[in-house]
């Protein structure tokens, strides 16, 4: 015959048996709080994520739980980012070795360079707890690829005159160029008068008498 246990008995070996405390938090509550502030910058060929290192549990317990991010990237060639899509793993970073990746002041910045022009990529990121569970997915980042365009090129500088020199400026002619003094002319001595060619007196002939006649 079967014996049966009071339901209390039962309780009691639930609540104290074995050396188990009470309150233990399952793992899954010690997942860090969801990333909200996931960016996305494209420069030149590539595009960079960066956000921030989650500081508390979704508890509200410190330090936050973290090991590891998983970064996930979506992409949609037919231009229907709302339709229905499968998010990949795209890289796996330890947040304790950071290496694929920078982590400055809490601030991690992750740089993707397998992009093809006019393809639509989603990302998000997830924090990873000690015992492996993720956190919820941080929000997402969107982006139709087209590569930045490359800056103009910078015109060349004047060539400067050699230090010590002063460039050499050409004269430029003035308005009114000063002319010569004028010179008088000397007064010439007055001509003399021409001669006149002397004549000589004739010596007149007598002329002959006349004669008379009376009748």
């Amino acid at each position: 015959m079967k014996k049966i246990f009071p339901v209390w008995v039962v309780l009691m070996i639930l609540a104290g048996g074995c050396g188990v405390k009470s309150g233990l938090i399952p793992p899954d509550v010690l997942v860090p709080k969801a990333i909200t502030d996931l960016k996305g910058t494209v420069k030149e060929d590539t595009f960079e994520l960066t956000w921030g290192v989650p500081k508390a549990n979704i508890n509200g317990s410190t330090p936050a739980d973290v090991e590891s991010f998983r970064v996930l990237r979506r992409e949609e060639k037919g231009g229907c980012p709302e339709c229905p899509g499968e998010y990949k793993l795209r890289a796996e970073l330890d947040l304790k070795n950071p290496k694929g990746y920078v982590l400055e002041k809490n601030m991690a910045t992750w740089v993707d360079k397998d992009l093809k022009e006019g393809v639509i990529y989603m990302y998000r990121v997830v924090s990873i707890n000690h015992w492996g569970y993720p956190s919820a997915p941080s929000n997402e980042v969107m982006i139709k690829w087209a590569p930045a365009p490359l800056p103009p090129a910078p015109e060349a500088p004047a060539p400067e005159a050699p230090k010590g020199k002063e460039p050499q400026v050409a004269p430029q002619p003035s308005e009114a160029a000063p002319q010569p003094p004028t010179v008088a002319p000397e007064p010439s001595a007055p001509a003399a008068p021409e001669k006149q060619p002397e004549v000589t007196p004739q010596t007149q002939e007598a002329a002959p008498p006349v004669t008379v006649c009376s009748t």
